[in-house]
Formats: C-alpha cells, sequence, structure tokens
C-alpha cells in the first residue's frame, strides 16, 4: 500500500531538487551574456598630436593616429578650439574617413564616419589661419562603449608671430 501512495503523490522532492541543481549553471550563463554583451572595447594607446607643420610648405594642424593594435572607432570626435588674441583657423582634412563640421569662428568638430584602421592616421591642417599669440587644442572623444588605455586624447599648438610650439 505504502508503494502505492507513492506512485499517485506525482513528483518527488528528491527530483525536484535534482532538477533545481542543473537549472543553476544554465540560469548563470543566461545572465551572464548581457553582461559580456555590454563589455567596454579598449582602443588602445591612440594619440591626438599637434604639428607646427613646416614653415611655407604645411600648414599647423593635428595628426590623429589609431593605436598599433585596434582601429579608432567610427562616431570618435576630435574637438579643436581656439583661444587667446586672434583665432581665425579653418582646418581641412585628410581622410575620406571623417567628416569636418565649424562650430563657430573658433571652434571645430572632427567625426570619423568609419574605423581608422589600426596604425593609420590621417591630418587636421589649417587652410586658413591667423593666430598671432594663440593656443589651438585638439581633444579626442570615444564613443560610448570605448576606452583607451595609454592613449594621448589631446594635442595643441600654441603660436606667437614668428614661433609655434606643438605638443
Amino acid at each position: 500500500m505504502t508503494e502505492e501512495i507513492q506512485k499517485n503523490k506525482g513528483i518527488s522532492r528528491r527530483t525536484i531538487v535534482k532538477g533545481a541543481a542543473w537549472s543553476v549553471p544554465v540560469i548563470a550563463a543566461a545572465v551572464a551574456t548581457p553582461l559580456a554583451a555590454a563589455s567596454v572595447v579598449d582602443v588602445g594607446a591612440f594619440s591626438v598630436d599637434g604639428d607646427c607643420g613646416t614653415l611655407g610648405l604645411l600648414f599647423p594642424g593635428f595628426e590623429i593616429t589609431a593605436g598599433p593594435s585596434a582601429p579608432l572607432p567610427a562616431g570618435t570626435v576630435i574637438t579643436i578650439t581656439a583661444t587667446g588674441i586672434a583665432n581665425v583657423q579653418l582646418f581641412s582634412i585628410s581622410s575620406a574617413l571623417a567628416d569636418i563640421q565649424l562650430l563657430g569662428p573658433t571652434s571645430q568638430q572632427i567625426t570619423l564616419v568609419a574605423d581608422l584602421p589600426a596604425g593609420t592616421s590621417f591630418d587636421a591642417r589649417a587652410v586658413v589661419g591667423l593666430g598671432v599669440g594663440s593656443t589651438l587644442t585638439a581633444t579626442a572623444t570615444l564613443p560610448a562603449g570605448y576606452t583607451a588605455t595609454g592613449a594621448k586624447t589631446s594635442g595643441s599648438l600654441s603660436q606667437t608671430a614668428i614661433l609655434c610650439s606643438d605638443s
């Protein structure tokens, strides 16, 4: 009679506990998957460098270089601002991978529209400039979900009537 009662009760507690024990790893994996998808991508040591150019041959500007092992992602924004006595600057870029927008008389914004391949660079050069006693600064901002270990995210140019220094 005891055997008959056990059969009619349905699923035993032991069966439920076994099923729960097997489901824990499956639930843990399902919860961890969105966390992995939301992880941050490290683009490494890209750089933004000021460049005084070459008198009479190459105007001052900035060189933007992707790190050696990862591309600089589309959506990266480089903002160029000018401060000082006279600050009229217009820039052009040497890459079809980016767009440039004039934000005002002392500010421009470059946006990468495609990834800049690892180890490559492009220039943003002044095409018209009156920068006596001025400082130009270019600062890069990565899109959400990216970080850059060891990166040099900004560069600058300081100009006087006859001297230029860059970093």
